[in-house]
């Protein structure tokens, strides 16, 4: 394979850069057969396209984390796996690509940093939540079970879990750090890995640049013992700690009485998502009339309904749209596949549902409570 290489080089085939990250890869002794064969395979098929896109650079941890395809335009027979099986084997090799390798590189560097600012014998404590997207439940294990080895606590749900809720958990379980295994409403293909602090919000400055210069320096020969996910000594939350959440969210409720009075009827939608595990007993529980649009209630990867599973997308509440004219709802809610982003739709003096997106919804919430609170 390495004169297909070079060859591919010296022909402006394949980018310098992608040359020399395969060469450092196959050079190495960390990665397992199956992401080896997929190497050779696309090698062998002379998919240069697809090794630029996945080797061009080493995937950059930002502020907030990180984010990437983790599925190839091209997968590989290794890749694939059993093919009568829905889910595929493995996550695509490469630098730029979200997968195993770069998910505990960036935890082992994350947990560095944490146990740096630390006081004395204070262990790690690390929340992992994630969405429903190809690998989440397997990176958010690997997360888990990466940190635990190292010498850290973990907690983890027993399944997906919204954005708002990790951020809450990590100061409920007061924890040193979090993180959410989710592409918000990227496309299907995507993932990502989200940081976020002790105070429960993403990171920031200074902490944003630490972690990011711990990450950097993590070799990648350092992760071979980790690839094994190891589930024993991990904390899986149990219902008390969704009970929690529910309870905080009802409690910002700031007339629950005009709830009640006015059952208000409305269409959910979790657009295949997250937020269906706490917005709906919520809602119930506040007094709300709630229909939910049954086609859209599987947590299904692919998001097979609509075109962009985000919420602000008109495009992505027609069925939830055409549930509400048929029972003659109020208002439509849906949130996206990690459950952080909300759009919706009411209905207008003429009887037509009217969408409202983000730039409407936060100053319509704000005037309402800043109003209200004053009268308090």
């Amino acid at each position: 394979m390495e004169q297909e290489l070079k060859e591919a080089r010296d022909k402006g085939l394949l980018m310098m850069s992608a040359y020399e990250n395969i060469e450092i890869w196959l050079g190495s002794n960390f990665l397992p057969r199956w992401a080896v064969e997929s190497i050779n395979e696309l090698i062998e098929k002379k998919a240069w396209s697809e090794l630029n896109d996945r080797f061009f650079r080493n995937l950059h941890f930002g502020t907030g984390g990180m984010r990437s395809r983790t599925l190839g335009k091209i997968i590989t027979a290794a890749e694939q796996g059993d093919s009568e099986k829905a889910e595929y084997a493995h996550a695509a090799v490469g630098t730029n690509m979200l997968n195993d390798f770069n998910i505990i590189r960036s935890t082992i560097g994350l947990f560095r940093y944490c146990s740096k600012n630390l006081e004395k014998n204070e262990i790690p404590r690390i929340v992992i939540a994630h969405d429903v997207r190809y690998f989440s439940r397997h990176f958010c294990l690997l997360t888990a079970s990466t940190w635990k080895r190292l010498g850290g606590e973990t907690y983890i749900f027993d399944g997906p879990r919204s954005t708002p809720q990790l951020s809450f958990s990590v100061r409920y379980l007061k924890a040193t750090a979090g993180v959410v295994i989710t592409a918000s409403h990227n496309p299907p293909f995507d993932n990502g890995y989200k940081v976020y602090y002790k105070d429960g919000g993403q990171i920031v400055s200074p902490h944003a640049e630490g972690i990011i210069k711990a990450v950097d320096t993590v070799n990648f020969g350092e992760i071979d013992e980790h690839l094994t996910i190891e589930e024993k000594g991990i904390d899986v939350l149990g219902n008390s700690a969704d009970e929690a959440y529910i309870s905080v969210v009802l409690n910002t409720i700031l007339d629950a009485e005009v709830i009640k009075r006015q059952r208000p009827k409305i269409v959910y939608t979790p657009l295949h998502g997250t937020g269906q595990v706490i917005a709906i007993p919520a809602m119930k529980r506040s007094g709300v009339d709630l229909i939910v649009v049954s086609e859209q209630m599987s947590m299904d990867p692919a998001f097979p309904t609509v075109e962009s599973p985000n919420p602000e997308n008109g495009e992505a509440l027609l069925m939830a749209i055409h549930k509400a004219n048929e029972v003659g709802a109020d208002a439509v809610l849906a949130t996206d596949p990690d459950g952080d982003r909300m759009g919706a739709a009411v209905r207008g003096r003429d009887g037509d549902m009217v969408l409202l997106n983000g730039n409407i919804i936060g100053p319509l919430l704000a005037e309402y409570r800043i109003t209200k609170i004053k009268e308090m």
